[in-house]
């Protein structure tokens, strides 16, 4: 139960942290006009203008809940050969 309540947690700071880049954003936009001679900077103003950062954010998001999934079945496997082994 203390596993599920702590993905739990991390889920929750996970999504906090996605609202907190959102609304940053325009802050984010004003420092990168400014450093305009880097290209990761250029690349991140790119993918924000086009609406495809949102993409990237939900593509990451969707990958650590299907490996947070698999490690959940796999800790259950795991539980249940234990007990079995036990008996």
């Amino acid at each position: 139960m203390l596993k599920y309540l702590f993905i739990l947690l991390l889920l929750i700071s996970a999504e906090q942290n996605v609202t907190l880049a959102q609304t940053a954003e325009s802050v984010t936009t004003v420092q990168a006009t400014t450093e305009a001679g880097n290209p990761e900077v250029a690349m991140a103003d790119t993918l924000r203008r086009d609406g495809k950062i949102y993409v990237v954010v939900a593509v990451i998001i969707t990958v650590l809940a299907g490996l947070i999934l698999y490690l959940i079945r796999l800790d259950r496997k795991v539980a249940r050969l234990e007990q079995q082994y036990r008996s």
